[in-house]
């Protein structure tokens, strides 16, 4: 199995590096990368604080000086339990980027300044909203998000872009529709590119099942999969390429399943060389085979699981990062380069 060097040295002149590295100025929590084709290596990153007083900072990576400049910070009460931004690879849209935590909200990206565009709110009854978990941006319709919640609930919000009047808000969103999705807490939430990519959509959640919702059927939905143990399922993500197959890892699991929709209930494939709890899963974009996952072992490797279904016995890259992984995302627009997180730091790795 070959491997990633563990440290970056100095490129000759020419040669881009390998791995690029930011210490940002407190322990990294989430991050993701920007979709826009001008904004090319240009990440958002949200803070880990205990306290009510977290950051988002906007990073982009300077290919002369190989150094990461902060574009931008801005204020957000709890840390971001998810960053996206708009899936606007042409970039029509406005400059987006989204953050969950208490609420949803959406952020205009301007040069130097970042507003708030507009906080969703779905629980219209009381100031209480129950934290959000996770949420996904649905990449064939912008103007439809999803969200998790403890509350047992998904949420489908509709997203207006308006013209531009002055310093009014440009965007406004409503709740299409609200679901009870699980018989606990939601812990994520992911779009299917299947059946046209704007209607499919599974969550994950504290009850150990992975459920398939259809916007037009909402009535019923399909359980794909139950963990024996009744493990709470963390994360769920589907493959880029072949809509087929989608992710999971249960909470303090150092195993990732992958899980065919044709054939519900029995994983298709473990991936289990991780030494410690996986934090994170991210498909290829450009390639229907091929994942990442990183966790607590400081490890984040990549498997090809084309050989499925028998069974996948060692990933084809590692990286050993200097610190537990906690997150990690394949660039869509990039997909040479994954981003992981640890500590107080960001490392692009390319693969």
């Amino acid at each position: 199995m070959s491997s990633l060097p563990a440290t970056a040295t100095a490129a000759p002149p020419g040669k881009r590096k390998e791995i690029y590295k930011y210490d940002a100025p407190w322990t990294v929590f989430s991050m993701n990368w920007s979709i826009r084709p001008d904004k090319k290596f240009r990440l958002a990153l949200g803070s880990y604080v205990e306290e009510y007083n977290n950051k988002v900072q906007i990073v982009q990576l300077d290919e002369e000086t190989s150094d990461f400049a902060c574009k931008a910070t801005f204020d957000h009460p709890y840390p971001t339990t998810k960053i996206v931004w708009i899936p606007d690879t042409k970039g029509v849209y406005p400059d987006l980027v989204s953050t969950s935590g208490d609420y949803l909200r959406i952020w205009r990206v301007g040069d130097p300044e970042v507003r708030l565009e507009c906080l969703l709110n779905n629980n219209k009854n009381s100031d209480f909203c129950a934290p959000l978990t996770s949420f996904d941006w649905n990449e064939v319709d912008p103007n439809l998000l999803g969200t998790s919640s403890i509350d047992t609930t998904c949420t489908i919000w509709g997203l207006e872009t308006g013209q531009v009047m002055g310093r009014v808000n440009l965007v406004q969103g409503h709740v299409k529709t609200q679901l009870i999705a699980h018989d606990k807490e939601v812990y994520d939430i992911a779009f299917s590119r299947a059946g046209g990519g704007r209607d499919i959509f599974a969550s994950v959640g504290a009850d150990g099942s992975v459920r398939m919702f259809d916007l037009r059927h909402l009535e019923h939905s399909t359980i794909i999969y139950e963990d024996v143990a009744h493990q709470p399922l963390l994360r769920l993500a589907w493959n880029k390429q072949d809509p087929n197959y989608l992710a999971t890892f249960a909470m303090d699991a150092s195993e990732v399943i992958i899980l065919d929709v044709r054939v519900p209930c029995t994983p298709v494939a473990r991936l289990s060389n991780h030494r410690a709890c996986v934090n994170g899963i991210a498909w290829a974009p450009h390639s229907s085979c091929h994942i990442c996952t990183a966790g607590d072992d400081s490890q984040a490797l990549i498997w090809d699981i084309q050989q499925m279904p028998r069974a996948i016995e060692d990933p084809i890259l590692a990286y050993t990062a200097a610190g537990e992984i906690n997150c990690v995302q394949w660039s869509a627009t990039q997909p040479d380069w994954i981003a992981i997180c640890y500590n107080q730091s960001l490392e692009i790795l390319r693969v």
